[in-house]
């Protein structure tokens, strides 16, 4: 049941920021480039983190990519990032 939650929310957070990022060059969501690059490569890595080998590696993958959106929200100021971090560390503590 953990790898499942864990798998859930890798998932979904991947294709909401991998979303987010790609918008951005659609000029539908206004964020800075750099914001929209982060957020296409962590959330490809979410997904594959999520559905490579079964998921093998996506406690860990949600810990790391978690400390990364904290530091990332933590250097631009943005909630939004280090609420995200916060959520993927504890998640990926579930194994």
């Amino acid at each position: 049941m953990k790898i499942v939650i864990e798998r859930t929310w890798a998932s979904l957070i991947g294709v909401a920021s991998t979303t987010i990022g790609i918008l951005t060059f659609g000029s539908i969501v206004h964020i800075p480039t750099l914001d929209a690059v982060v957020h296409i490569i962590t959330g490809v890595i979410f997904i594959a983190g999520a559905w490579i080998n079964k998921g093998q590696y996506v406690g860990r993958t949600n810990r790391w990519l978690g400390i990364v959106y904290i530091v990332f929200g933590a250097i631009g100021m943005n909630w939004a990032h280090i609420i995200v971090g916060i959520i993927s560390i504890l998640v990926g503590l579930l194994t």
